[in-house]
C-alpha cells in the first residue's frame, strides 16, 4: 500500500484491488446481507464520459429537434447564453450547441448541463434512442474503457449475492445500456431521466437530478436501506455519495475531489 498527500493535507492510502476487497468483506461481516455496492459510471466504471460523448453525436448527427426547442431556449436565456442566438431565432441545434459551449466554459452549471443533455432528445422515441446509443457505445469502443481493476470487486459482489447499484449524472438511456455488460440491471441505475410522453423524450426530466446530494436521495429511492458497504467515484459531485459508505473509494479522482478528501472519512485511493 501506498499513499497519496494533498498538499497540506494528511496522507490518502492508495491501496490495491485486493486491499479493497480485504475492506468489503470486512464491512460485509458488520453490516451482513442486503448490504450493496454503489458506483459512480462515468469516470469511474470506465475511462471516459458517455453522456458526453452521447451529447457529442446528437450535436454531431444535428439530432436535436423542434420538440426540444421551447426548452432550450428557456435555459439559454436563464443563464444569459449566446443571446444572439436567442434573439436570432436560432432552432433547437443551434440552443444545444450554444448551451454546450457555455458549459464547457463553466458559464452553464453542471447540474442544469446534465439535466438538459438528457431531455435534448426530446421528441425522439425510446426505440430510436436505445439505438442510437448502441452506435454510439460501439463507436466509441466502451467495452475496452472498462476498469479492468473494479472487475474482481464485481466478481465479488455477484458471488455474495450483494446488490450493485450505479448513480450517475449521465442520461439513463446511455447507463443502462453502458452497465448491462457488468451485468447490472436497470432497476438498480439512477441516472438523469428524461420524461416520456406517448412514447417519445419528452424536454424535461421525469425524475429528480442525481447529481450532488440528488444522488443519495435517487439512491434512497431504489434502495431504501442505504447500508452501502463501499461506494466508488471520482468526481466532486460523488463526495455525497462516498460519505454513504463504510469504505469510500475513488478511482481516478478529479483534483475537486481530492480537495474534498477530509470531508469524506476513511477515503481511500484505487491504484487502477
Amino acid at each position: 500500500m501506498t499513499a497519496a498527500k494533498l498538499d497540506g493535507g494528511a496522507p490518502i492510502p492508495r491501496e490495491s484491488t485486493g486491499d479493497i476487497l480485504r475492506r468489503i468483506e470486512a464491512a460485509h461481516a458488520a453490516l451482513g446481507a442486503g448490504a450493496a455496492l454503489a458506483f459512480d459510471a462515468d469516470g469511474t466504471l470506465w475511462e471516459g464520459d458517455v453522456g458526453f460523448d452521447l451529447f457529442d453525436a446528437l450535436l454531431a448527427t444535428r439530432g436535436a429537434r423542434p420538440e426540444a426547442e421551447a426548452a432550450l431556449r428557456r435555459e439559454a436565456e436563464a443563464f444569459g447564453v449566446a443571446p444572439d442566438v436567442v434573439d436570432g431565432g436560432g432552432g433547437a441545434h443551434e440552443l444545444a450547441s450554444a448551451l454546450h459551449a457555455a458549459f464547457l466554459a463553466e458559464r452553464y452549471p453542471e447540474d442544469r448541463a446534465f439535466a438538459m443533455m438528457a431531455w435534448a432528445f426530446a421528441g425522439w422515441r425510446e426505440d430510436e434512442l436505445a439505438a442510437f446509443v448502441d452506435r454510439v457505445l460501439e463507436e466509441k469502443g466502451h467495452a475496452g474503457r472498462i476498469r479492468p481493476a473494479l472487475l474482481p470487486i464485481l466478481d465479488w459482489a455477484r458471488a455474495r449475492g450483494a446488490p450493485v447499484y450505479v448513480v450517475s449524472a449521465s442520461p439513463r438511456a446511455v447507463i443502462e445500456r453502458g452497465v448491462a455488460r457488468l451485468g447490472i440491471a436497470p432497476e438498480r441505475v439512477a441516472a438523469m431521466t428524461p420524461a416520456v410522453a406517448g412514447g417519445r423524450i419528452a424536454a424535461e426530466l421525469g425524475a429528480p437530478a442525481t447529481y450532488g446530494e440528488g444522488k443519495i436521495r435517487a439512491l434512497e429511492r431504489i434502495f431504501p436501506e442505504l447500508a452501502v458497504l463501499a461506494a466508488f467515484g471520482d468526481s466532486a459531485y460523488d463526495a455525497a455519495l462516498l460519505r454513504t459508505a463504510r469504505v469510500p473509494v475513488a478511482v481516478a479522482p478529479s483534483p475537486k475531489l481530492l480537495a474534498l478528501a477530509g470531508s469524506i472519512p476513511g477515503l481511500v485511493l484505487l491504484a487502477t
